[in-house]
């Protein structure tokens, strides 16, 4: 962040020599929009941070026996606020240090973040190990292609819009269909696993009715869509591709 305040009062101090030409008027709107957009990005640097803080508060508190571990995310390289209030899930790799490797997923649920801050009780987080993960893409393949599919296959291939791609030829093609057609798998006690032209979506289940407590869409469940690049992102990672 401090890079960013630095970029900007450079740009700041050269006002001057650079509008020489044009009235003290136009050089103090052009000063002003710089410090707007200098907020702005301020503002969503300090959200990154802080749903980065949320995750590592995940790992200590929900899983215990991690103790030293490293933390990274690129979903939200280059996002603008508006990007960030829009997505419906963010992910993040990591490293074990001495262990194995791990993906974090936060499902975000509408309205999350609104003019009030941060809602965290608007979001579930679900961590996946390497066998955890190839379980549910195999769910995910066989679903789209209804056809059956390998462990081995998985962790040579990369999961495209079209199939299981191994090098250039696709090993197993997704069904073609229309927009308005979709295949679902009843995945676990969390999740359903839905496909609809080439993408994966998750369909997050309620939990403990009992105690009135729901996962993030309530009484009725959430259907989240996870974008391709997650899923690469993540195979690749998990698969040390």
């Amino acid at each position: 962040m401090k890079k960013i305040f630095t970029i900007i009062i450079a740009v700041l101090l050269l006002i001057p020599n650079n509008l020489k030409s044009q009235d003290d008027g136009a050089a103090a709107a052009v000063a002003v929009g710089l410090l707007a957009i200098g907020s702005g990005v301020a503002a969503v640097e300090q959200l990154k941070e802080r749903m980065e803080l949320k995750a590592v508060e995940e790992i200590l508190f929900a899983y215990p026996d991690i103790k030293n571990f490293e933390l990274k995310t690129s979903t939200l390289n280059g996002a603008s606020m508006k990007d960030i209030s829009d997505a419906g899930v963010v992910t993040y790799e990591i490293n074990v240090i001495g262990g194995q490797r791990l993906v974090l997923f936060l499902f975000l649920s509408t309205g999350w973040s609104n003019q009030y801050g941060l809602d965290f009780n608007k979001v579930k987080w679900k961590l996946f190990d390497r066998k955890n993960w190839l379980d549910l893409m195999k769910a995910f393949v066989e679903t789209a292609s209804r056809k059956e599919v390998s462990f081995e296959e998985l962790t040579s291939s990369d999961i495209t819009k079209k199939g299981l791609k191994n090098g250039k030829e696709y090993i197993l093609e997704f069904d073609k269909m229309r927009g308005d057609i979709y295949y679902t798998m009843d995945y676990s006690d969390e999740f359903k696993v839905v496909f609809n032209e080439g993408t994966m979506g998750l369909y997050i289940k309620q939990t403990d009715i009992d105690n009135n407590e729901f996962r993030r869409g309530g009484v009725r469940g959430d259907l989240v869509q996870i974008r391709r690049k997650a899923i690469t992102r993540a195979h690749n990672f998990l698969n040390f591709k």
